[in-house]
């Protein structure tokens, strides 16, 4: 499919932008689906969060990361 350089929440405009959608559900605690389409086949991978533990423990671990740290991070700083 080739390299794509950035990802983007809205239908993907340029050839190397991967598009994603996202929809926020109430008290949904977490389905993440990723699919791959061609013209002749459907790969689909799904993960369901069943409870907001595991996003808790998430949210502790990014805060520990960041204590004492000054700055703007992201997930590739914190998987370093």
């Amino acid at each position: 499919i080739g390299t794509k350089e950035r990802w983007v929440n809205r239908p993907a405009a340029d050839p190397s932008e991967l598009a994603i959608a996202s929809i926020r559900e109430g008290a949904v605690p977490g389905i993440h689906t990723v699919t791959y389409t061609s013209a002749d086949d459907v790969l689909t991978l799904r993960h369901e969060i069943l409870n907001r533990r595991t996003l808790a423990l998430g949210a502790v671990i990014a805060a520990e990361f960041l204590n004492g740290k000054r700055g703007v991070y992201t997930m590739d700083d914190l998987l370093k």
